[in-house]
């Protein structure tokens, strides 16, 4: 079974895909922007930054990453959301060798940015089981979810202007990011996610098959 690292632009379905891959392949999923907001809770600085779309101090980064591959012992992960930036990306590795942790597979997904948008402006979330909807494709007039009939909800940086600022950070941050795994990476995969979900598993399966042989 495969370590994965998980390489987007905001909105194109790293957590959609993260949980697809979690639950059907028994991957332990390591989002570092869900680590940091449940940090901020009891950090109003740190909840001012992350509802900006700013990125925040690569220390806390570490440290999180860190702990949660202490706290998850002997599993394979799903890596989202780190590393983000150029300069993570040696810590990145260390601490995986720290933690005796192989990478084996670099997907890269891709989105038209307007496509992206439209899922992230839109996105709500269960308070109860954290399923998610969106109020531009889904029947959710109730504000209700289908799973557990929790009340839904939509994250404070889930807007426009924030978008904008974390996809321009993208750009000039992270894209970097993908030329070092495509030059130094031998597995390093890129899927769009512009369709259907179920287009889209096919493709998360198409670039597990591997694994199941």
């Amino acid at each position: 079974m495969s370590n994965i690292l998980l390489i987007s632009a905001p909105g194109a379905g790293k957590g959609i895909a993260s949980e697809y891959l979690e639950e059907k392949y028994n991957l332990v999923h390591m989002s570092i922007g869900n680590l940091l907001r449940e940090e901020s809770v009891n950090n109003s600085l740190l909840k001012e930054e992350l509802d900006k779309g700013n990125f925040v101090d690569n220390n806390i980064v570490y440290k999180l990453f860190d702990d949660f591959l202490t706290n998850n012992g002997d599993s394979n992960f799903i890596f989202e959301g780190f590393p983000r930036l150029i300069e993570q990306i040696k810590p990145f590795e260390s601490i995986l060798e720290k933690h005796n942790i192989i990478l084996d597979k670099v997907i890269f997904i891709n989105i038209d940015k307007q496509v992206a948008l439209k899922r992230i402006t839109g996105r709500m979330l269960c308070s109860n089981c954290d399923s998610v909807y969106n109020k531009y494709f889904d029947d959710i007039k109730n504000l209700k979810c289908k799973k557990c009939n929790s009340r839904l909800y939509k994250r404070t940086d889930d807007n426009k202007e924030t978008y904008e600022n974390r996809y321009k950070s993208f750009e000039e941050r992270t894209l970097p990011i993908l030329e070092y795994f495509k030059d130094n990476f031998s597995n390093f995969i890129e899927i769009s996610n512009n369709g259907t979900i179920e287009e889209f598993y096919n493709k998360l399966d198409f670039v597990m098959k591997d694994d199941n042989k």
